[in-house]
């Protein structure tokens, strides 16, 4: 039992909503000083076969719709997004890449190696080794970029994606991105679906939000 709360926010790069869950999360975090956060990757068509969901894509008024609400999210949260032209993407690359620096690199420098754009706004083919090797070197150093990189190979490295993902599926998680959630003092989850999730998630934790959209400054005289 922890006397902080806690978030830990389970995700793919595949998943454009949990893009924006990821960048929501850093714009939201500084403000939330009682609260540990932790990304946690995750292979999404591995929790979508555990939980007998599919993509929304694959439905296809879902897929309409998804798209025209990615492009009013871009436009309300400031958040850019350039629609990939490979999507969906493999990601299992990406997320071993990721668990290999979790596991080493400072909070800090892993959550900005999760947040780069190589995808979707750059379109790259984040399926590609040389790629994601360059997307992250200039965070970490070339060097670094490529012993991680060779560590995606490693029983280790690829156990703890599995269990990422076993672990989001037990939680109840049937997408991307799944956020479970402590209360401080108390060691019981609660799960709370999509990027959308914020205001309730704020309300639920008694911590600031404010709103989707970026605040303009006021003017100064």
């Amino acid at each position: 039992m922890s006397a902080r709360s806690s978030i830990v926010c389970y995700y793919d790069v595949v998943s454009p909503y949990s893009y924006y869950g990821v960048k929501l999360l850093h714009r939201y975090k500084p403000q939330w000083k009682d609260v540990d956060v932790e990304l946690r990757p995750v292979f999404l068509a591995g929790v979508l076969s555990g939980s007998k969901n599919q993509p929304p894509a694959n439905v296809a008024a879902k897929g309409a719709y998804m798209f025209k609400d990615l492009n009013r999210l871009s436009t309300v949260s400031g958040i850019p997004m350039n629609f990939p032209s490979n999507f969906p993407a493999m990601t299992v690359p990406a997320s071993r890449l990721l668990v290999a620096i979790q596991k080493t690199e400072s909070v800090a420098t892993y959550e900005q190696c999760v947040e780069k754009e190589a995808y979707w706004v750059e379109d790259k083919d984040v399926s590609q080794q040389e790629i994601l090797i360059n997307a992250v070197a200039p965070i970490i150093g070339a060097d670094k970029a490529i012993k991680y990189m060779q560590q995606t190979s490693d029983k280790e490295i690829k156990q703890q994606l599995i269990d990422n993902t076993n672990e989001a599926i037990e939680a109840g998680a049937f997408g991307a991105p799944t956020f479970v959630i402590k209360k401080a003092g108390s060691d019981k989850p609660h799960l709370f679906f999509g990027s959308d999730r914020f205001e309730v998630i704020t309300a639920f934790l008694g911590l600031p939000y404010e709103g989707l959209a970026i605040k303009a400054s006021p003017a100064k005289l």
